[in-house]
């Protein structure tokens, strides 16, 4: 058994040590685990982003494109000083820009209007279905009417609106409440897929785990030779 390997498991128990409540072998390998990624994060930092910046930023074809990055980055660290700190809002007022733009355009066409696109793509003519393989043409129907009503019901369930009068008024209310209904449904039954994957993606780590420690200690069922 190398050392690797019994500092590998020796961290593995330190981890599960928190199933007896917080102790001070769980709080040592959470602070290694920190500063190592912190660690990492920071080289990878330096090596990756900083310093190709600075190498880009001294040569002679260096343009504002390549100059900015620097000149925010330095901004930022005004920030130290109290008398300083308003230089450094400007590198956060870019920060905050950027990253709501990029945040919001992911959100409207990488994740909504690909949505919308797909949705309205969707056939519901059985005669598209003559040719299908790999389901039967009833369940290739179904499938895509299942889509396009959880589809709707799901943006129907993020509109707001005011409260209008009269019959118009009263016909949008019950229309938003019906389909409002149909997305919290569609919302409760993705999200508790979304829970059930991450719980077993966990739990076939920890069975991995397991696998190994039995495997190292000699304690796995495959390492027992068998009998003659």
């Amino acid at each position: 058994m190398g050392t690797e390997t019994i500092i590998a498991a020796t961290l593995t128990f330190m981890v599960w040590s928190y199933l007896l409540g917080d102790n001070p072998a769980f709080r040592a390998a959470e602070h290694l685990l920190v500063g190592t990624a912190a660690g990492y994060a920071a080289v990878v930092a330096w090596f990756n982003v900083v310093q190709p910046a600075l190498r880009s930023a001294v040569t002679p074809q260096s343009t504002l494109l390549t100059v900015a990055p620097l000149v925010l980055c330095a901004l930022l660290v005004a920030r130290v000083r109290p008398a300083w700190s308003r230089w450094a809002g400007i590198s956060l007022a870019f920060l905050i820009g950027v990253g709501s733009a990029l945040a919001i355009g992911g959100a409207l066409f990488g994740t909504l209007w690909s949505q919308v696109t797909a949705t309205a793509g969707l056939s519901l003519n059985p005669a598209d279905y003559n040719d299908a393989q790999s389901l039967p043409m009833s369940a290739v129907f179904w499938q895509n009417l299942a889509i396009l009503i959880g589809t709707i019901g799901t943006f129907v369930y993020f509109a707001f609106h005011t409260q209008s009068r009269g019959l118009p008024g009263q016909l949008l209310g019950r229309f938003t409440r019906f389909w409002s209904g149909v997305g919290l449904w569609v919302i409760t039954i993705a999200l508790a897929a979304l829970f059930a994957n991450a719980a077993m993606a966990r739990f076939t780590l920890l069975i991995g785990r397991v696998q190994w420690l039995l495997d190292v200690f000699g304690l796995s069922p495959r390492s027992v030779p068998p009998p003659p």
